[in-house]
């Protein structure tokens, strides 16, 4: 439920019955998709949503919140209360619920209170569909969320395995791959550029590695794919990542045979 886009196209959020393609295809839009927030534990937020129906059917949603919690690297959702300091158990609704007309918008506003001690970092508000989306046979109920992420401190650090170098192949370009781990207290954006050196120094060209958003303990691979032609030799890739202003470089080297 992640996304560095502001806003985003969401086909199949959850299913919280059986999905379909088809139903995929009558498209819903969640603004925005991602709220990055820097404050102090107490602070109140408030935001509003705006949820808009492209599809041929009335669409109807109860609100909820779930917090988002890391274990063994990947994120879960949890539902409202059950930890101690949950943050989605401070959630505050306004309307509750909403019904959204095909070719149509509408918006709810929601206020988070950060906990007076927070062990994670984020929050999920939930539009869940209450009426099937129907088509042939299959029925769906479509569920889609936005991530609401918090910065309290500046213990931010990101943790990164070495460069691994993938040589061309008939059917593939070169690429560059790191996988990282957020081994801080904060949410992080890493990113960064990959450049590729011939054996003079010389450089043959850049690739920037996709961003991914990390929430603390979340792990990920950051790739790469470098796009142009390499002839037969030895290169030095060199990749350089950006953590939050603080530059993270590692280096490997490449033998197209």
């Amino acid at each position: 439920m992640d996304s560095m886009l502001p806003m985003t196209r969401l086909l199949l959020a959850l299913f919280l019955h059986a999905a379909c393609a088809a139903a995929a295809a009558q498209t819903l839009i969640l603004r925005p998709a991602v709220v990055p927030l820097k404050g102090e534990t107490g602070q109140s937020v408030t935001q509003s949503l705006a949820m808009q129906n492209e599809s041929d059917v009335a669409l109807e949603f109860v609100m909820e919140a779930k917090d988002v919690v890391v274990r063994e690297g990947a994120r879960q959702f949890v539902e409202a209360g059950r930890l101690p300091d949950s943050i989605a158990a401070s959630a505050v609704f306004s309307p509750p619920r909403i019904r959204v007309e095909p070719r149509s918008s509408g918006s709810v506003s929601v206020t988070f209170t950060l906990p007076p001690t927070m062990r994670h970092r984020a929050v999920v508000a939930l539009f869940r569909g209450t009426n099937a989306v129907v088509t042939g046979k299959q029925r769906a109920l479509l569920s889609l969320g936005t991530l609401f992420t918090f910065t309290v401190s500046d213990r931010i650090s990101i943790q990164a395995q070495p460069l691994e170098v993938i040589p061309p192949s008939a059917s593939a370009n070169a690429q560059l791959r790191s996988q990282v781990v957020n081994d801080g207290t904060e949410p992080a954006i890493p990113g960064g550029m990959g450049i590729i050196l011939d054996e003079q120094g010389k450089l043959v060209g850049k690739v920037p590695f996709q961003k991914k958003r990390l929430l603390p303990g979340e792990k990920a691979t950051l790739v790469a794919d470098f796009p142009g032609d390499l002839p037969t030799g030895n290169y030095r890739a060199v990749a350089t990542f950006d953590i939050a202003g603080r530059p993270l470089t590692l280096s490997s080297s490449l033998s197209v045979p």
